[in-house]
């Protein structure tokens, strides 16, 4: 039986990003808001066959300033059971559990001191830098990204 704190997020829709990434669209299943910041992550909860339960995290890649819907992107792991059945079988309506947002790998609360941001990223690292980037070029037109 689930916990009883998670919150149901439907698949919406699925967007094929690569040969073996999709981003997905999530919408709540009960009204309940995910509040995050550019940066973190959801933690989902599956639950195999024998009733086990198994967390994994995955990025999300929308900026909630740009009032943009829920949205992680999934990179497909060759051993990674969860990014291959998200990736190969998950279909739009499709409902997944989370525990909500959280992570640290944001942004500092007053970015005006900075002129410039320089970001490093390769692989599905990138995930949580589209947020963020989308931010920055939103809140501050004088900030220089590279």
């Amino acid at each position: 039986m689930p916990e009883p704190n998670l919150i149901p997020l439907r698949i919406q829709k699925i967007i094929p990003e690569t040969v073996d990434t999709r981003s997905f669209i999530l919408c709540s299943e009960t009204g309940k808001e995910i509040n995050y910041v550019p940066g973190q992550f959801l933690t989902f909860v599956f639950t195999k066959p024998n009733g086990e339960q198994e967390r994994r995290n995955y990025s999300l890649s929308s900026a909630p300033v740009l009032e943009e819907p829920l949205q992680i992107t999934v990179k497909r792991i060759a051993n990674g059971a969860y990014s291959r059945w998200l990736t190969d079988h998950a279909k739009e309506g499709d409902v997944l559990l989370t525990t909500g947002a959280s992570g640290f790998f944001i942004l500092p609360d007053d970015i005006s001191p900075y002129s410039q941001l320089v970001f490093f990223a390769a692989g599905s690292g990138i995930t949580p830098d589209f947020s963020l980037i989308k931010t920055i070029l939103h809140l501050n037109k004088t900030i220089s990204i590279a």
